[in-house]
């Protein structure tokens, strides 16, 4: 991606008070908005995660059907072959679901951008903190959700960004409700999106730098 001029974010502590600021790329987190673009991504991500195991029984597949059910004349009844047709109840379904994949393609360039895209919009809407740390010396949900409450996004749906090997905050945080927790390379359209709230760890703004401008 072209490197483009920087813009200043706001960098709070762990109490929601301005400690600072950090300049970050505007090409990141001061994008033009694409929905059309945000939209495609959302698709591939949702398509991505499609188990496409569904599956339906055809008449060869389901029980029985070996004998002719009644002679084909005589009878006063419609002809029958099979007890395993698609008419008959019990019998095969015709045109059911089969297993397959539900993936497209998209190619890198657009799912930066569209990353890019959901970040700028969440930066415009004034819904993405820049966290200076959690301060956590060991394991403390509690201690994280206060931090959390402190940012002034107490019960929304938040997804946090932390640096990478940051196992401490990682676990402190996963129990929390509504809480989306990602190192940078996990970082994603879809979870932006639909999060209320976006928490990025100052630490780890530089790999996400590095991952959307490479």
């Amino acid at each position: 991606m072209e490197a483009a001029e920087n813009i200043e974010l706001e960098v709070v502590d762990a109490s929601g008070k301005k400690v600072g600021s950090r300049k970050v790329p505007a090409s990141i987190f001061a994008a033009q908005i694409n929905e059309h673009l945000l939209h495609q991504v959302v698709r591939w991500q949702r398509a991505k995660a499609r188990a496409g195991t569904h599956k339906s029984k055809t008449r060869a597949e389901v029980r029985g059907g070996g004998a002719k059910p009644w002679r084909q004349k005589g009878t006063g009844r419609a002809r029958a072959g099979s007890s395993t047709s698609p008419v008959w109840v019990g019998g095969g379904t015709a045109h059911g679901p089969r297993p397959r994949s539900y993936e497209f393609r998209l190619n890198k360039t657009e799912r930066k951008k569209a990353l890019c895209c959901a970040l700028s919009a969440r930066v415009n809407e004034g819904k993405l903190s820049v966290l200076q740390d959690f301060g956590l010396s060991e394991i403390k949900t509690k201690q994280a959700k206060q931090v959390l409450n402190a940012l002034g996004i107490d019960g929304e749906k938040v997804v946090v960004i932390i640096p990478d090997g940051d196992e401490t905050s990682a676990k402190s945080l996963r129990n929390i409700a509504r809480t989306v927790v990602h190192q940078p390379a996990g970082l994603n359209v879809y979870d932006v999106i639909n999060a209320q709230s976006v928490v990025i760890v100052d630490a780890a703004l530089p790999s996400i730098q590095t991952r959307l401008e490479s």
